[in-house]
């Protein structure tokens, strides 16, 4: 769907088209989308680079951390049925507890969804933000 839409001007032209589609995909195309995301806490090698670097190196009461995330990442699983996803930005994974723990805990499914489908598209827009910002090259980005 999103191929269709091209050209784009810009990534975020793109990311906002992504943004509009989501919202325009089928609940269980909503939920795959959510649920190709990784879990905060996951062993590094189901991660990607960015993800890695987004969640962080490892702190020195790790094993702790990592096991309350496994814990928190199977209640709000089990609560509703999909992945957990927060745009961490830098934040350490402990630090981000209380976000979980509150979403756990307002209970409302749908909203969940479309926070967590929102979330992956402001993790899109940071990381070509920052991939942009990497490139050195003066010329115009090309239409994508």
């Amino acid at each position: 769907r999103i191929y269709d839409s091209r050209p784009f001007e810009s990534y975020d032209r793109l990311l906002d088209r992504a943004d509009e589609l989501i919202k325009e995909l089928s609940p269980l195309e909503q939920l795959e989308v959510v649920n190709a995301h990784p879990r905060i806490g996951e062993k590094a090698k189901n991660l990607s680079a960015l993800s890695r670097m987004e969640q962080g190196t490892r702190s020195a009461n790790e094993d702790a951390v990592l096991a309350k995330w496994a814990e928190l990442n199977k209640k709000y699983e089990d609560t509703y049925g999909f992945r957990f996803v927060v745009f961490v930005n830098g934040r350490s994974k402990d630090s981000l507890f209380p976000i979980v723990e509150q979403r756990i805990a307002h209970g409302d499914r749908n909203q969940e969804l479309v926070t967590g489908l929102s979330e992956m598209v402001d993790i899109a827009r940071d990381r070509a933000r920052k991939l942009i910002a990497a490139s050195s090259a003066a010329s115009p980005a090309p239409k994508i």
